[in-house]
């Protein structure tokens, strides 16, 4: 695939957000499962495979992050540039699980020279990327050792061209921040993990939830997936700050997006969600469970820019079709036996 071909607008290194990523901005949804974000536990990743792989299927899925164990990330990256070749810097950072984080959660990940800051290079080692050519983190990051839990990543890269500091940015508002994701082709983000398939009962715990606005703010939950057997979820939180718990919500296969009731959570708050999810039958090896979190609004801001808001039907409590800002996601899969 030659640069031309890829080359939506954006003409440097691109991390993606999803497979369908071409640099366009704003990304299309989903922004929380950059396949360019690559675990892969103990193993080497060797250029064959990363350039094979562009297109799918998603390596991450091959290699869960394990407490515990050597855990190798790489982060591949493809130059769009049309006319000349450019180099670039890679960094990663971590946090843990969410539906929506606090920036000002997010640590650094080193790599396995310890540094915090890594180049890209192509096949042969150079630091020179040729238009259209993929590279590839020169070094693997490695897992820090953290408790157990679930963990997000987020990478950036810092080009000649869109220079990005080492610091991640604060945001004033939830819809700063998303926009920050989708109009940035040089950040990726992974919302991810591997679960074990064919249990009825899954508790997914500990998950992040922030907000970021100054006032108090709606927060309306979505459960979906793929391949999934009937069966309920329940949301709650047992944050001493601000506890809650949800009213049950009905999953019917296959796994059509329904929601929960709103809350509204105060302003500032930063806290955990616990989402039990209960099936009528053994999870499949193919599924996936994907958790969301939505603002509902009233009307669009100037902060609020084209994209971010979309319609959403059957939450309960509209009596029509609302608008909803998609603020975060968070994909548990059971990857099929053959990976």
């Amino acid at each position: 695939m030659n640069a031309e071909a890829v080359n939506a607008g954006w003409e440097d290194i691109l991390v993606r957000d999803n497979f369908q990523d071409r640099g366009q901005t704003p990304t299309s949804q989903p922004i929380w499962r950059s396949p360019d974000i690559i675990p892969f536990g103990s193993d080497i990743l060797d250029f064959d495979l990363l350039e094979s792989s562009y297109d799918g299927p998603d390596l991450g899925l091959r290699h869960p992050v394990v407490q515990g164990e050597l855990n190798r990330i790489y982060v591949r990256g493809r130059n769009l540039k049309s006319g000349c070749p450019t180099s670039g810097d890679v960094r990663l950072y971590y946090a843990r699980g969410g539906l929506f984080l606090d920036p000002r959660e997010w640590h650094r990940i080193t790599a396995s020279g310890g540094a915090t800051t890594v180049p890209f290079t192509v096949r042969g080692g150079g630091r020179e990327i040729p238009p259209g050519q993929i590279c590839v983190s020169r070094y693997a990051f490695v897992w820090p050792e953290t408790p157990p839990g679930h963990y997000c990543m987020i990478t950036t890269v810092d080009t000649p061209a869109h220079p990005m500091p080492p610091q991640l940015p604060t945001f004033n508002s939830n819809a700063d921040y998303v926009n920050w994701v989708r109009y940035n082709p040089n950040v990726g983000w992974r919302n991810i993990d591997v679960i074990p398939c064919e249990r009825k009962t899954y508790l997914l715990d500990d998950l992040a939830l922030c907000n970021l606005d100054k006032t108090w703010t709606k927060y309306t939950f979505g459960i979906s997936g793929t391949n999934l057997p009937a069966g309920v979820a329940i949301v709650s939180s047992t944050d001493q700050q601000f506890p809650f718990s949800l009213p049950p919500v009905q999953i019917y296969p296959p796994g059509d997006e329904v929601y929960t009731r709103s809350l509204q959570l105060p302003p500032g708050y930063c806290g955990t969600v616990t989402v039990v999810v209960q099936f009528d039958q053994p999870l499949p090896c193919d599924a996936e469970i994907v958790l969301r979190a939505y603002n509902p609004v009233d009307s669009l801001t100037g902060a609020l820019k084209e994209g971010v808001a979309v319609p959403l039907t059957g939450v309960p409590g509209t009596t029509e079709v609302g608008r909803f800002i998609l603020l975060g996601e968070y994909t548990f899969a059971t990857p099929p036996s053959d990976q």
